[in-house]
């Protein structure tokens, strides 16, 4: 059997009512915040814990707390074909072992709010991903927004200084970009994922595998001597709010949404995370990094917003 065809991504959303478009909205919403705090999380824990054990730690916490949800499932929650395990195991490689690994060796010397900006860049990444490989198109207006959208990152990795940027970038700039594109990469992957199995399955199965290989690597750096009560926290909230909570609601966004309007709500991560830098971190935030936060959130809110249809 053939897959069904995803083009038009609002077609699931407008057959619900009112009050679950609403609740699709307020989830994505929550989901945002709560990613932003997952960075800030990410700064406190990067500080204590290597990247490859932070990680790990954060989903082992997430897969523990995702028991008491899936246990009750039943035994065919548990059984997946081939092809599923290798969907489910995609998806542990790019959003958890690759992006959680690059986000926590950037976040041990970067400062959130600059991080978040780049990470920010995702939905414009999407929307090129899902016309490469499901043939959605991009318009104009599409167009000039990632462009608006690519000034505002490029303003805040070479720090205000435009005619710098291909000398004034660090390799943290180079590693977050790169987990933005791993982010793509999941989220494009979760698309497809979402035709063969529902979200609690895909979150829990990616999380188990995406566990799995950041384990294996953790065995090769040191654990601290000594874990403050903050860098415990963080890893809870990490594993608890970030993950279970976030993923599930993200995939049924998707799910409901498309991938391309399920991700415009990731616009909002760096305006939360600015916020909490600068409240729970004490982060400066400079000029052009408030410069670079309009262009990108505009860009973004264009290229996203959707047309106007006649009734």
């Amino acid at each position: 059997m053939g897959s069904p065809n995803w083009s038009p991504d609002i077609i699931h959303f407008e057959h619900l009512d009112k009050r679950d478009q609403n609740l699709i909205y307020l989830r994505l919403v929550l989901v945002a915040l709560f990613w932003s705090g997952t960075v800030i999380g990410m700064r406190v824990a990067s500080q204590t814990f290597e990247p490859f054990w932070g990680a790990f730690l954060r989903y082992v916490v997430a897969c523990i707390g995702f028991l008491p949800v899936v246990l009750p499932k039943g035994s065919a929650f548990f059984k997946m074909s081939l092809k599923q395990w290798f969907q489910v195991s995609l998806l542990g490689f790019t959003g958890v072992f690759a992006y959680n690994y690059l986000c926590f060796k950037v976040l041990k010397t970067m400062q959130a709010n600059h991080v978040a900006l780049i990470i920010a860049l995702n939905p414009i990444l999407v929307m090129m991903g899902s016309a490469w490989m499901h043939k959605d198109r991009i318009t104009r207006r599409r167009l000039l927004g990632a462009l608006v959208s690519l000034l505002g990152v490029a303003i805040v990795i070479s720090r205000g200084r435009l005619w710098q940027i291909f000398s004034g970038y660090e390799l943290g700039d180079l590693l977050t970009l790169l987990a933005t594109f791993c982010w793509m990469m999941y989220t494009l992957f979760a698309r497809n994922t979402l035709e063969t199995m529902g979200p609690l399955q895909a979150s829990f199965w990616a999380s188990v595998t995406g566990m799995i290989m950041l384990g294996l690597m953790a065995m090769t750096e040191p654990l601290p001597s000594r874990v403050p009560a903050s860098a415990i926290f963080a890893v809870v909230y990490l594993g608890l709010i970030g993950t279970v909570v976030g993923f599930i609601w993200y995939y049924d966004g998707i799910k409901k949404l498309g991938a391309t309007r399920a991700a415009m709500f990731n616009n909002l991560i760096p305006v939360f995370t600015l916020v909490l830098s600068v409240i729970i971190l004490n982060e400066e935030v400079s000029t052009y990094t408030y410069i670079g936060a309009a262009l990108v959130t505009g860009g973004v809110l264009l290229a996203n917003r959707m047309p106007r249809r006649n009734v």
